[in-house]
């Protein structure tokens, strides 16, 4: 089992949780929401993987956990102080619209959302080449929800091409 912390806010947790029970491949890892109000009780915590989909404040508190993390996966479209982050360590990925990130989100229309990953990311299993992924949009998720728990399963699940994300197609 490996831990994997994510900073996210409440709706986004709500979501979040509810797209990673529909997928027994995930179920055997172990998903930790860090807060700003429950990061001293879990800085012990080795984790495997560390997101960062909002804004954090305890940037020393957080560096603490970042760097031991194997993985550190930032959401480029939320305003943050990425330069005070230590992520020297880790297997540095980002997502976001911003054209630089490495798994971008490069077109939304009413029924589909197109997934592009411009960077090589590498897992347990070996590479993960470029390529672009599509989803079913679904109003229900916001677009980093599904791109969250789609990274999770590029790097934690060996057979991606049989995943089942609520709305992968």
């Amino acid at each position: 089992m490996v831990f994997i912390g994510l900073i996210t806010d409440s709706k986004s947790e709500s979501n979040i949780e509810k797209l990673l029970s529909y997928n027994k491949f995930l179920v055997e890892n172990k998903v930790i929401f860090i807060k700003e109000k429950n990061i001293d009780n879990i800085k012990n915590v080795h984790f495997d993987t560390v997101i960062i989909n909002k804004k954090f404040e305890k940037i020393d508190e957080l560096n603490k956990i970042l760097q031991n993390a194997k993985n550190v996966i930032i959401n480029m479209d939320i305003d943050a102080k990425y330069e005070e982050l230590n992520i020297t360590n880790s297997n540095l990925i980002t997502y976001g619209f911003n054209s630089k990130s490495s798994i971008t989100i490069s077109s939304v229309t009413d029924d589909d959302v197109l997934i592009c990953v411009q960077r090589n990311i590498y897992n347990n299993y070996g590479e993960i080449e470029l390529q672009e992924i599509k989803l079913e949009y679904n109003e229900n998720y916001s677009i980093y929800d599904l791109i969250i728990v789609l990274v999770l399963f590029l790097i934690y699940v060996p057979d991606y091409d049989k995943i089942n994300i609520n709305g992968i197609k």
